[in-house]
């Protein structure tokens, strides 16, 4: 017989689930099978973790205004378990219900599949009338999903319940999945079809993960700058596994260095902290970036296609996306730059470099393009907002790109360029392009391990009271240290005006 934490009977959770078809397959084997890796934390069970616990106890004692969070969290995630908790008692204050505790807090086996399966199972819960519910909260703002059945967390939590619960528990049990931060609620109604098919389902996506599991081939990309198990890839010879200072550390043992992580680091060590380790859901507004994500898209259609510097079809890419003139225009403004007959040496790709010696850490970046031409490994950043720096060394983001990429060019024998594309019609000229010397890259060897080493050492990671940074920081209603507080701008109903109606519970 099988223990919940045998390493002999793969596992798999949601998350892999949703990852079965473009997961690296040597990180999913890892995963699958237990492989030791770093001891990483898991920040996202500090807000759910909290929640629950306040949850269950508020229902124990029949009152729902009766809200009590653990210590220990930061004052940006207590404001998070604050709205969590307005909406969750505006969503689920009508009838009073009993909490279920069904024993599912680790990985448990299901009778059929080949697979222990994990994940959280936040509430479930008896009505009056002995229908049961489950309930599924996100305290991060995710997209609604059209259909509630379809979640993977859903579908793992359901296959699981049904071993545990009496056979006619799910029989017309209700499924709740409700966004606790803008009070966004989806529902959906079981029946024994829908088990049947959801079994299915999770049974399928498992075939399909322990498929590729079963030939572990290392594939860089993306995966690479949140894998816990570098050690023994090909992709980084000299990594080792490396622990954590305590197990209070809430670093993990080797940090993830990206372009944004370092900028954020730059601005203000608080919005580092709140963003990038703790992944605490934002409570402000800022500028969208909706629009460089479509320019980005239709840039990568025209090279995937053919030579970008053809009007005739930037103009028909524009016209079959439905893009504006501005898009139009910034598209044009890149032909005008892009060198032409150069060897393409990656679009949209992602590139990593390890440092394996204390403060250990991985840099990580996804580049938008990279040319070789003329003796240079040419590496392009697209921008359509505004120019920041005068020259592209100066720009902490740039100085973490060349440090990745240094190598690369010099296993091609190239010189590194790193260079800003500026695309918005208003710019006139791009930042200086950097084409960092010797002496350059060896100074950027003293500040990248400078920078990952004033991160490890830097708790509690002050704010810096700054007007100028905390006008745009995207927690600036909630961090005690902002220079310009406000109010959040997460939805909410006031219970003492007759005249807020609003109910979100439905809403897209």
């Amino acid at each position: 017989m099988t223990g919940p934490d045998d390493p002999q009977v793969p596992k798999v959770t949601p998350y892999l689930l949703r990852r079965a078809d473009d997961c690296c397959p040597r990180r999913l084997a890892c995963e699958v099978h237990g492989a030791e890796g770093n001891a990483d934390p898991v920040h996202r069970g500090r807000l759910r973790d909290a929640f629950l616990v306040a949850a269950r106890d508020a229902h124990a004692h029949g009152d729902l205004d009766r809200w009590s969070f653990v210590g220990g969290l930061t004052e940006e995630e207590d404001a998070v378990l604050e709205q969590a908790a307005h909406w969750y008692r505006h969503c689920f204050s009508d009838t009073p219900v009993t909490v279920l505790d069904p024993g599912l807090d680790r990985p448990t086996d299901v009778a059929g599949l080949p697979a222990r399966i994990g994940g959280w199972v936040d509430l479930v819960v008896v009505h009056p009338d002995g229908h049961h519910e489950v309930r599924m909260l996100d305290l991060w703002g995710g997209t609604a999903p059209a259909d509630v059945l379809a979640v993977p967390a859903v579908q793992c939590a359901l296959v699981r319940l049904a071993e545990r619960l009496a056979p006619s528990a799910l029989d017309g049990a209700e499924v709740t999945w409700v966004d606790l931060l803008h009070g966004v609620r989806r529902t959906a109604t079981v029946g024994p079809t829908d088990l049947v098919a959801v079994r299915s389902a999770v049974g399928g996506t498992i075939d399909r993960v322990l498929a590729r599991a079963a030939d572990p081939v290392a594939v860089p990309g993306a995966d690479c700058a949140t894998c816990r198990f570098r050690k023994g890839c090909p992709e980084f010879p000299g990594a080792k596994r490396v622990g954590r200072m305590s197990s209070r550390d809430p670093l993990p043992g080797v940090l993830t260095v990206t372009p944004t992580v370092v900028e954020a680091w730059t601005r203000c060590p608080r919005l580092w902290r709140d963003q990038h380790l703790f992944g605490i859901p934002a409570s402000d507004t800022g500028a969208s970036g909706e629009h460089g994500q479509r320019v980005h898209a239709l840039l990568r259609a025209l090279h995937r296609d053919g030579p970008c510097t053809d009007p005739d079809r930037i103009a028909d890419i524009v016209t079959a996306h439905g893009a504006d003139r501005r898009v139009l225009d910034e598209l044009r403004n890149h032909a005008r730059r892009c060198p032409v007959g150069a060897e393409g040496y990656g679009h949209e790709f992602s590139h990593h470099r390890l440092h394996a010696r204390p403060p250990h850490f991985l840099a990580a970046a996804r580049l938008d393009a990279a040319w070789i031409h003329d003796g240079w490994l040419d590496v392009r950043d697209y921008k359509t907002g505004g120019v920041w720096h005068d020259r592209v060394a100066d720009d902490p983001r740039a100085r973490v790109q060349a440090w990745i990429m240094a190598p690369v060019a010099a296993a091609l024998g190239l010189g590194l360029r790193i260079r800003y594309e500026h695309l918005a019609a208003d710019v006139v000229d791009d930042p200086e392009e950097w084409e960092p010397d010797a002496d350059d890259l060896a100074a950027l060897d003293e500040w990248m391990v400078a920078t990952a080493g004033a991160i490890r050492a830097g708790a509690p990671w002050p704010g810096v009271s700054d007007p100028a940074v905390c006008r745009s920081c995207r927690y600036r209603s909630v961090c005690p240290e902002s220079a310009t507080p406000t109010v959040p701008t997460w939805p909410r109903v006031d219970p003492d005006d007759p005249d807020d109606t609003d109910d979100l519970a439905d809403g897209p």
